[in-house]
């Protein structure tokens, strides 16, 4: 009896630290397919606000920034995105993103700030302050294409990336909040470094975030 409780407890302790952090990335997924903005920014501001280290909460950040472009607060839009492109992780970062930020600086009028960091982007190298904080926490690390509370769903995106000839894909099963959640990740690395090194082959239009624990 005293086995099984203790092998209980291993079991739940290794589910509760593999699964650390990892409810935002099921949010996330799930915010990206509504249809309704507004719920779509609840959820975007519930990942932002857990102020967890993770690729999910910048690319929330992004998601915020698009909508309130979208509508016009050009202001709080360039701010965010100027955190986003300045001081997120650098392979979250795009021509895209970086053009959004310059074009909401000009719709807010502020001509001058535009012209300086038309300067900074483009010579700019990734800030990676904020990164190296919590790279050493993470003994394993990992390319994640997406999180789904199906595992039909999760064998449908690990088939295509399959097809587009990506190697070496998983399905991570997390019991996490009471649900399963099945996670479609590439094959552990040992650092943050080899996983990116990994991602940078990966092609242009395919979604990923990196993460670990």
């Amino acid at each position: 009896m005293k086995l099984l409780f203790n092998i209980s407890i291993f079991f739940i302790s290794t589910c509760l630290i593999y699964a650390q952090g990892e409810d935002l990335a099921l949010k996330y997924e799930r915010a990206t397919k509504l249809v309704d903005a507004k719920e779509a920014l609840v959820i975007y501001q519930q990942i932002i606000d857990s102020n967890k280290q993770s690729d999910y909460v910048w690319l929330s950040k992004l998601k915020k920034a698009e909508m309130l472009y979208a509508q016009g607060a050009y202001i709080t839009s360039s701010k965010i995105l100027k955190e986003f492109n300045l001081f997120g992780p650098g392979h979250l970062q795009t021509a895209s993103s970086k053009d959004l930020f310059l074009r909401s600086l000009n719709a807010a009028g502020q001509n001058d700030s535009l012209k300086v960091y038309q300067g900074i982007l483009s010579s700019k190298k990734s800030s990676t302050k904020k990164r190296k904080s919590f790279q050493k926490n993470n003994s394993v690390w990992f390319i994640q294409f997406g999180a789904f509370s199906s595992k039909e769903n999760a064998q449908i995106l690990k088939d295509s990336l399959i097809e587009d000839r990506i190697k070496n894909i998983q399905i991570d099963q997390v019991f996490n909040s009471g649900s399963m959640i099945y996670y479609v990740r590439s094959s552990h690395f040992k650092t943050y470094d080899m996983a990116l090194k990994a991602s940078k082959k990966l092609k242009g239009n395919i979604q990923f975030t990196i993460s670990g624990f």
